[in-house]
């Protein structure tokens, strides 16, 4: 009777995940028929310009200064479908659903059923998440490799088979960092989590070293690559190094204060009299000054409820793209309208507000302290990461999983607290 009864609930359990699935893809999709044939925002138009000159060489651009992975992946579906934006958008929506899954399965294995369905649905619903499926841009492969990732790492400790999930998580993480630079922190972090775990000194040596080395091979050939071709170590972009710090480079000209990120170097009209340099001490001093000012700015942006850096300044910039790139942007973008702010605030303001009571459910729990952990990490070292470039919500996405695995959390353990349940929902529920 009890392998009826376990079986049912399993059944139920699958049904419910394909659920989360299907309304994940569907909201996609129905959201990708809703966009326009043409690009919305410059980068992705970057992305298919190189992913175009690989299908037609069979080799990247020589003047190639970004991360490889997502162009290989575009150049991938056009040989396979043609510079098709709609197919693309569906691919993506498959890989948002994919996300959507991952999400309720780790969940599930890090606080039961009730969690995993929480997290699932909500980024199924999640608006930020749908909406960057249907952009062009490495968010959501990123986000995809990461969910995985961390699958992996919250397999089963005890199995013999958690050295090869850790290095698979390794190979995977290595993978998101030739989608985007900043994802490296993600590997610092992890191999910290690993280190800090109880067990003894050599296991956790062998993990670290397992872990790392299996990231190391994901970016060995590219670094190769790159230093063949720039004559230097270059481990991802050869541009990184100007994003790491964009604001501080020509610190102390004379410049516009204009919005956060975006000053522009000036000279007065008539003026020829050139501008003194200043001592490398007085460089570093401006910069450091700069640095100070602007490094919290771009923390708490990293965690704004509603996108405020959407598309170009104004309409101008926009024709002005448009004419010197190509007749296929789109000229006009309602992200940045009152309904998405409104929707924006109301759908990330609660998950922050979750998040919160889930941390300190898991926090006075004890036992879920790894998972938590692991989740804060990830979070915080993309926030520190970009809030030395450009905090923009669009580089949250990868993370936004964590925050929602939270909120998942704080929601069933206010449920429970309400309706005066055994917190059983709160337990790992390795049968399901």
């Amino acid at each position: 009777m009890s392998r009826k009864v376990n079986s049912a609930r399993l059944f139920c359990g699958r049904q419910v995940l394909f659920l989360i699935f299907l309304v994940a893809f569907i909201i996609r999709v129905v959201f990708a028929f809703t966009l326009k044939d043409g690009f919305y925002f410059s980068d992705e138009f970057d992305y298919t310009v190189i992913a175009r000159y690989f299908v037609e060489h069979g080799t990247l651009p020589e003047s190639f200064d970004r991360s490889p992975l997502f162009p290989l992946f575009l150049a991938g579906l056009f040989k396979l479908g043609g510079e098709n934006l709609f197919d693309i958008r569906i691919v993506q929506a498959v890989l948002g659903a994919i996300i959507a899954l991952q999400i309720a399965l780790i969940g599930r294995r890090v606080g039961g059923s009730a969690v995993g369905i929480v997290a699932g649905a909500l980024w199924a619903i999640y608006p930020m998440g749908i909406f960057m499926s249907g952009i062009l841009y490495p968010a959501i492969l990123l986000t995809s490799l990461m969910t995985s990732a961390v699958l992996c790492l919250l397999a089963k400790r005890d199995s013999p088979a958690y050295v090869a999930w850790v290095a698979l998580a390794g190979l995977l993480l290595g993978a998101g960092t030739l989608t985007k630079p900043m994802a490296f922190s993600s590997i610092v972090v992890v191999a910290l989590w690993l280190f800090a775990q109880r067990r003894s000194g050599r296991l956790r040596l062998l993990l670290v070293s397992i872990f790392l080395g299996s990231a190391l091979m994901s970016l060995l050939p590219w670094t190769l690559h790159n230093a063949v071709k720039h004559g230097g170590f270059v481990p991802v972009e050869a541009r990184s190094l100007d994003e790491l710090v964009p604001w501080a480079e020509n610190a102390t000209a004379p410049t516009i204060e204009g919005k956060r990120g975006q000053g522009q170097l000036i000279q007065a009209k008539g003026d020829s009299t050139p501008v003194a340099q200043p001592s490398a001490d007085s460089k570093l001093a401006v910069m450091l000054t700069r640095m100070a000012k602007r490094y919290p700015g771009e923390f708490v942006s990293f965690f704004e409820l509603y996108p405020t850096r959407v598309g170009f300044l104004n309409q101008a910039q926009r024709e002005q793209a448009r004419r010197k790139k190509t007749e296929r942007f789109v000229r006009y973008i309602p992200f940045g309208s009152d309904l998405v702010m409104a929707v924006s605030i109301f759908s990330v303001g609660p998950l922050y507000l979750f998040a919160v009571v889930g941390m300190a459910s898991m926090w006075r729990g004890r036992e879920k302290r790894r998972e938590l952990s692991l989740f804060v990490l990830l979070v915080m070292s993309f926030a520190l990461s970009y809030a030395i470039s450009w905090g923009k919500i669009r580089y949250r996405i990868p993370v936004d999983p964590y925050i929602i695995l939270l909120s998942a959390w704080g929601v069933v353990a206010f449920w429970n607290s309400v309706f005066k349940k055994e917190p059983t929902a709160l337990r790992r529920q390795d049968a399901a």
